[in-house]
This record gives C-alpha cells, sequence and structure tokens, in this order.
C-alpha cells in the first residue's frame, strides 16, 4: 500500500474527505519527525512506539570492494508494535 491508497481507505474508514486525510497524514509525519529529532518516544497504546535507536561504530565487509570499512555510531529511527497489535496481525 503506497500513501495514496492509505489516504483514500483512511477517508473511507473515517468518513472525512481525501483532502482532509491528506492533512492529517501529512501532519503526523511532521510531528513524528520533529520529536524523534529532539529524541523523544512517541507512543500510541494499542499500536506501538516510535524511538530512536543508538547503534555503536562497528566494522563491515563491503562485497563490492571485498574490504573491510568501518560504519560510524549513528541513530536511526525504530518502530516497536505494541502486544494488541501483534496478536491482531
Amino acid at each position: 500500500m503506497n500513501k495514496t491508497e492509505l489516504v483514500k481507505r483512511l477517508s473511507k474508514q473515517s468518513k472525512l474527505s481525501q483532502k482532509d486525510c491528506l492533512l492529517c497524514l501529512n501532519a503526523f509525519k511532521e510531528v513524528l519527525t520533529a520529536s524523534l529529532q529532539r529524541g523523544e518516544m512517541v507512543s500510541l497504546a494499542g499500536f506501538g512506539k516510535f524511538y530512536m535507536k543508538h547503534y555503536k561504530e562497528r566494522k563491515s565487509y563491503n562485497p563490492q570492494t571485498q574490504k573491510i570499512c568501518s560504519l560510524n555510531a549513528r541513530y536511526l529511527p525504530v518502530f516497536k508494535a505494541s502486544g494488541a497489535l501483534k496478536s491482531k496481525i
């Protein structure tokens, strides 16, 4: 499912216009991004939580060049599904 299909399904389910659903989806994406940039966790009861996870620097193998390279330490966004969501799937 892509963004357009998601907006159509949200519109049908909520009985809101597609334009309103698109605005809500874009607003959610912006708020989520800003919260994660500040290091905050976003938790939605019954759905899951979004947070930033720290990965240490490590060595890795590049199969294209066949050399060992170093990957810098970094933070990456993570989603962890709740038990309620897992049980429904």
